[in-house]
């Protein structure tokens, strides 16, 4: 199945996951129950652009680090057998932008800087991506996992690029900017020579 969305049927036996918010609000007041089945009020197979595909968002586990700015907890997803589940041409993270119509969230994991670490180990996304969750996960304070990236990641070709990226990501959404984010900024800074 192909349309202008560059949208294709995707296994449904991966192991996918989704970022939900469960300690902050959605601004539609959604709320994703868990281990019950969840419809998505939209969807259109047909669509020509994302917003109108409808459907909810979920990843696979090399790929979902990008994605868990979206939430403070993280679930497993299971598809009910009925359930359609479309990838979706993406740069941000090549292979890993699904959508579906219906799912079941299950053992849901608070994201802590730990879990955010395993998720970075595992993880395979463009470069720019890391560096658009290094500003993420600064901002939610997870120290560890921004110097680990920032360790080995960040080299003398690509400083100005990641702290362009970094410094830029997130500054709309956030103000002020937590502590941990203006540490980072200056520790990224001090590296450009």
């Amino acid at each position: 199945m192909k349309n202008n969305l560059n949208i294709t049927n995707a296994p449904k036996d991966l192991k996918y996951l989704k970022a939900i918010c469960v300690d902050r609000k959605y601004d539609d007041g959604r709320k994703f129950p868990i281990n019950e089945v969840i419809i998505a009020d939209n969807w259109n197979i047909d669509a020509t652009n994302k917003d109108e595909l409808g459907g909810f968002n979920i990843s696979v586990e090399d790929k979902i680090l990008r994605w868990i700015l979206r939430g403070d907890t993280l679930c497993e997803v299971e598809l009910p057998q009925d359930a359609k589940v479309v990838e979706v041409a993406s740069t941000t993270t090549p292979h890993g932008t699904f959508r579906t119509n219906k799912m079941i969230l299950k053992n849901p994991v608070k994201i802590t800087d730990e879990v955010a670490m395993e998720l970075y180990l595992k993880s395979d996304i463009p470069e720019k991506a890391y560096f658009q969750i290094l500003a993420y996960l600064a901002v939610e304070g997870f120290r560890g996992t921004c110097y680990k990236i920032i360790n080995d990641k960040v080299t003398n070709k690509n400083i100005k690029d990641v702290l362009d990226i970094y410094d830029n990501f997130l500054k709309i959404r956030t103000n002020p900017m937590p502590k941990l984010y203006n540490e980072i900024l200056e520790v990224i800074s001090n590296m450009i020579k």
